[in-house]
């Protein structure tokens, strides 16, 4: 099995794993592509904001009162999640002392806000749910979507799989614009414009890592997830600039269609293609690669290529990665981790309109927070190994929330809540980063994306619960989110714990070398006996 590793390794860096090529395909699929898919993939955050808003009642244009007298006159004031006492959003008084609920429709805050979806469909209140609801569906379209692209990536190559993901993606949201006059039309769009969401980043990531060498896998995973993260620092800003959702949705998600003429630049993974056997089409991509590179293909390529020891084993898509006991402990540790920082991930961003301030530089504010956290990441994954700085970023988040919950229910206290809430985005980021490196280098090749797909399958299951922690932390207590947030750090904590350092390992080709990947490794990641490698050399 080790040679067979060795073999399509040498036989990449006969062409070159790092040069031209590579500089080109990292700045065009792993920069400029998050950068816009993150945008379209999130915008529909800022596009379902729900400003502060009041019972309309009809009449104030005639009179000579402020808008606070009016509401002093007509609206009960009562207390909301975090303890503070003011005006109803919801009730109104029936021209005495009986409270009601809205009869006239609703009026907006319209200090951050020109235009949003819930201001322009009334989304609030009894309707308020609607918006945690396309908070749902758009996960179950994350789940079904990445289960079903996850699987083509491992089937029919990641090149294809890419391209079907960036027109799934602009489709549905652009339809979004054309269909919030219908509820359940809505919902459907959100689901289907969420199915390639992560297909879309995983199949380039994947790729550039399957193409490079060893040392650079780090390097790969940092600049994607800054590319990600300047897109998510733009999107508030558009949104602010804009003001109008049906703009912001539209300018953020059609720079998508540049990437569909890349088709000659994107290359199928020459790893990928030799697992399958497909030696023409590994030897055509392997040329791509090296005129770009400015060496020449090896005459005897093709030659290496389908005579390179075959491991005789089938492949059964997701079960495949239960078919040993270390693979299996490891893909649910891998997803448990995946999931959890998912859902603390949404439970942050979902919530990020309800912190005090401005809403715009607020969400800007958690996207720079993540860009220290991919170079720290990096670093300390590549000074101090995967598992240890994968439960010191857990640790972070959990600290970090225990000190929100000491101050929630300050009135004066809540900037100071949103300064910590950028500091859990930061730690947030930084598991992201390492648990995302470590799903890279612990399944083979031969399930790589199929593993990564499926625990973004978990993660976002999970995360459908997300929607619905943040409206129970606006409508009961604010500190919901936290109190969950902080015990699922906790647990974090321990799924790195059990993980095998991957940090400079050799990356398993087959689910032999998947099954037996770690076991030589003691509680610090060290290995126990050298001599077996030697002996398997």
């Amino acid at each position: 099995m080790d040679k067979d590793a060795k073999g399509i390794d040498s036989i990449i860096a006969s062409v070159g794993n790092e040069g031209k090529f590579q500089y080109r395909f990292y700045i065009l699929f792993n920069i400029l592509l998050p950068i816009v898919a993150a945008m379209a993939d999130q915008n529909f955050i800022n596009a379902l904001a729900i400003p502060n808003h009041w019972c309309f009642v009809p009449g104030r244009e005639f009179t000579n009162y402020t808008l606070k007298e009016w509401k002093q006159l007509h609206l009960p004031e009562e207390y909301n999640s975090v303890g503070v006492l003011g005006f109803s959003k919801c009730k109104m008084f029936n021209g005495s002392s009986e409270v009601i609920k809205c009869q006239h429709g609703w009026e907006f805050d319209k200090t951050w806000y020109e235009l949003t979806i819930p201001m322009q469909e009334s989304w609030v209140c009894d309707y308020g749910l609607y918006v945690t609801n396309t908070f749902i569906f758009s996960k179950l379209g994350e789940v079904i979507g990445t289960f079903i692209f996850g699987q083509l990536a491992d089937t029919i190559g990641r090149k294809p799989v890419f391209f079907m993901s960036v027109v799934t993606l602009v489709v549905g949201r652009m339809l979004l614009i054309v269909t919030s006059f219908s509820t359940l039309l809505f919902f459907l769009t959100m689901c289907f414009g969420s199915f390639s969401t992560n297909s879309v980043l995983q199949s380039p990531m994947v790729t550039g890592l399957e193409i490079s060498k060893t040392e650079r896998r780090a390097r790969i995973a940092m600049i994607h997830n800054i590319g990600g993260t300047i897109g998510f620092c733009f999107l508030p800003l558009v949104m602010w600039w804009l003001n109008d959702w049906r703009f912001f949705m539209s300018l953020t998600t059609l720079p998508c269609i540049l990437f569909m003429f890349t088709v000659k630049l994107f290359i199928e993974s020459p790893r990928w293609l030799a697992s399958k056997g497909k030696t023409e089409k590994c030897v055509k991509e392997l040329g791509k690669i090296a005129k770009a590179n400015g060496k020449a293909l090896p005459e005897n390529v093709a030659y290496d290529i389908s005579n390179l020891p075959k491991q005789e084993e089938k492949v059964y898509g997701v079960l495949s990665l239960f078919s040993s006991w270390r693979l299996a402990k490891n893909t649910l540790l891998l997803a448990s981790g995946r999931s959890t920082i998912t859902l603390i991930f949404y439970t942050l961003t979902f919530n990020v309109t309800n912190l005090e301030g401005n809403p715009f530089l607020n969400f800007f504010w958690l996207g720079v927070a993540e860009l220290p956290a991919w170079f720290i990441g990096k670093y300390a994954s590549d000074k101090f190994g995967r598992r240890w700085t994968n439960m010191a970023s857990f640790s972070a988040i959990f600290l970090g929330c225990l000190l929100i919950l000491i101050i929630i229910h300050d009135e004066t206290k809540q900037y100071a809540v949103s300064s910590i809430c950028v500091f859990l985005k930061f730690g947030i980021a930084f598991a992201a980063y390492v648990v995302n490196l470590q799903s890279m280098e612990i399944y083979p090749t031969c399930v790589r994306q199929i593993g990564i797909s499926f625990n973004g399958i978990v993660a976002n299951a999970v995360g459908i619960l997300a929607p619905y922690i943040v409206f129970l932390g606006i409508e009961i207590d604010a500190s919901y989110p936290y109190a969950l947030s902080a015990v699922l750090g906790f647990f974090g904590i321990l799924y790195g714990l059990f993980l095998p350092e991957t940090l400079n390992r050799k990356l398993p080709e087959t689910l032999g070398e998947a099954a037996a990947f770690g076991g030589n490794q003691n509680f610090f990641g060290e290995e126990k006996i050298r001599e077996t490698i030697d002996q398997c050399d």
